[in-house]
């Protein structure tokens, strides 16, 4: 990473700081002074005891000395415990911070931004930097007090050392290159690694796995796989021993002359120490503090540049989070056209839509006028492009090229949050938040009792409340309140359908919105859409053909291009696509019939023979 991107990351890490709490900033600038001079005052509390004892000063005045260094110390040690418990209560409140402004811009992202693999992987990325106090936003706090700490401190202890003797300068200077090569092969071997050394993770877990895998245990006896499962073992666990075997050389020839190098700098600090005591230079108690400086020394520049080394990592990391934080929106937030009054009328002018990565789009030059209260129907095979085009129409997905129109102004003219208000979908894949079922088709709206009613028994959902106990204030979702319901798929269909119901919008989209029904309710279902669709604008999608004869015009899509229009019977007669897609499913659906007729005859026992 180049050093201006280190300063960017650098900058947006401090300031998401500052945001969380600026008085974090007092913690990183005190903690590190504690923890830099806290060696250095029990260092000089051993120098003193000797210093001390040999100028023969009296008892009392001795252990007068004595308690009011080791208060010291101890308020060091207290100060020093303190910003630890600081730490990580602040951690956890950071992850948290951090988490809501991750999940806050997540909610706020344009459709189009949060789709496909890339946008998944930008979205996961910023958020398992909040994951635990080992992952970014747990751990910097931290990182930061032990960089300045270690800063600090070899500092502070080069500067002792110095006096004693300046070849100490030349001989930290290359003890710290020593420590700094090490530390940026080390580096350079992971990243190298890396990919092998996942692969090989991946080997292991998916043999544990297996392991635990009761539907295995079988065929593991019967055919007698013990013995090959362990040779796959035996061989992945090798090629992760050959795999690190590199790092622990380099790590074991790391320790060698680290060791060393303390070992030189230990000895000559004892040499010139002694010379220097014995000509009266420096007080004998001067030894402890040289001689102690330099294994402190050693130990925090190691910590430095490890410090150094997380930092990197740390703002390498920055990067995911800003990748994420940084994407601006798609369609327009600002100050947007009035939103039309009903009735409204729908246009599409040569509109084409590709899916991210894709290089065919799935929507192709599509022109179609959608008019006042019509309920028009979109079928087709699967993958044609029906939910896209309906997206596109509700303003989830932007156009390549081409507009939208709504009542004769361009959908880019709207602010999208006005926009959606004009739609009440009814999507193809169905998730629940955990609230009751009156809550769920209320979704925050003002209560009408009428409206609320009607809309029950629009979508046949008055029946399924009266079985629940607790009527219409059931809690859904039984994996977090052990008293409420799981609905069936059947059960879920409807609950969506009166929620969109509910809203109340001029323009009804319903994406396969008796797909999970059976046949009794689908037929309920479609004998009120007149009902529930009169004075509104409606879009149909349905892979049952049966159910489009209910709508006043249907266009069937194929490969992201409308090829037919008309009424069910003007498609009959044509007898393309639609024709030959009706009469397959209306053979299937008589044939299953039959079937079903077969298998429900009584079978006659018994008898005299």
């Amino acid at each position: 990473m180049k050093m201006k991107e280190k300063v960017k990351y650098t900058k947006i890490l401090l300031k998401e700081l500052y945001a969380f709490k600026p008085t974090v900033f007092i913690a990183i600038l005190l903690a590190p002074l504690i923890s830099a001079a806290l060696p250095l005052l029990q260092l000089l509390l051993s120098a003193f005891v000797i210093q001390w004892s040999m100028e023969g000063v009296a008892i009392r005045e001795y252990l007068l000395r004595l308690l009011v260094f080791i208060a010291l110390i101890g308020i060091a040690q207290m100060g020093n415990y303190y910003f630890m418990l600081y730490q990580e209560e602040n951690m956890n409140h950071l992850r948290d911070f951090m988490r809501n402004k991750i999940e806050t811009k997540y909610l706020k992202l344009d459709y189009p931004l949060i789709i496909g693999k890339e946008a998944q992987e930008r979205y996961n990325n910023a958020s398992e930097l909040t994951d635990n106090n080992t992952t970014l936003f747990g751990r910097l706090v931290t990182e930061i007090i032990e960089l300045c700490s270690s800063f600090l401190g070899v500092v502070l202890y080069i500067n002792i050392l110095s006096q004693l003797e300046s070849l100490f300068l030349v001989l930290v200077g290359v003890f710290l290159l020593i420590v700094v090569f090490f530390n940026v092969w080390q580096v350079k071997m992971d990243r190298k690694l890396f990919q092998a050394k996942a692969a090989n993770s991946q080997k292991l877990r998916y043999l544990k796995k297996v392991y635990g895998e009761s539907r295995i245990t079988k065929d593991v006896r019967i055919f007698q796989m013990k013995d090959w499962f362990k040779q796959i073992e035996d061989k992945t666990i090798a090629e992760y021993h050959r795999l690190i075997k590199p790092k622990v050389k380099l790590t074991w020839t790391e320790s060698t002359l680290v060791n060393i190098g303390i070992i030189g700098l230990s000895a000559l600090s004892y040499i010139r120490s002694v010379q220097l005591i014995a000509a009266g230079a420096i007080p004998v108690s001067s030894f402890v503090i040289f001689a102690g400086s330099v294994t402190i020394l050693a130990q925090t520049i190691m910590t430095l540049v490890n410090a150094i080394g997380k930092m990197n990592t740390s703002l390498n990391e920055t990067k995911k989070y800003d990748d994420f934080m940084s994407q601006g929106q798609i369609f327009n937030h600002g100050e947007g056209r009035p939103l039309p009054k009903e009735p409204l009328s729908i246009e599409l002018k040569n509109v084409t839509y590709t899916y991210p990565n894709n290089d065919t789009s799935t929507i192709n030059n599509v022109s179609l006028t959608i008019k006042p209260y019509e309920n028009l129907a979109i079928v087709g095979e699967n993958g044609a492009g029906k939910s896209t085009l309906t997206n596109l129409i509700a303003g989830l997905l932007k156009p390549d090229t081409g507009e939208i129109y709504i009542n004769g102004v361009a959908q880019s003219e709207f602010n999208i949050s006005d926009y959606y208000a004009l739609f009440a979908p009814v999507f193809q894949e169905k998730f629940l938040l955990t609230y009751s079922i009156k809550e769920t088709v209320i979704q925050g709206l003002p209560f009408d009792e009428l409206k609320y009613n009607r809309v029950l028994k629009q979508s046949g959902l008055t029946d399924i409340i009266s079985k629940f106990k607790s009527r219409d204030e059931t809690k859904i979702v039984r994996a977090v309140y052990p008293d409420g319901v799981n609905l069936s798929g059947g059960q879920l269909q409807k609950l969506k359908l009166a929620q969109a119901l509910y809203k109340d919008a001029p323009v009804l989209l319903l994406d396969e919105p008796t797909a999970a029904l059976d046949p009794i309710a689908e037929h309920q279902i479609y004998q009120d859409y007149f009902q529930f669709s009169k004075d509104k604008l409606s879009i149909f999608i349905s892979h049952r053909l049966s159910s489009t004869r209910f709508c006043d015009r249907i266009i069937y899509i194929k490969n992201g291009d409308i090829t037919e229009v008309g009424t069910h019977e003007e498609l009959m007669a044509e007898q393309k696509d639609y024709f030959k897609l009706y009469e397959a499913q209306a053979y299937y659906y008589k044939h299953d019939k039959e079937e079903k007729e077969e298998e429900d005859e009584p079978v006659v026992t018994g008898g005299v023979i």
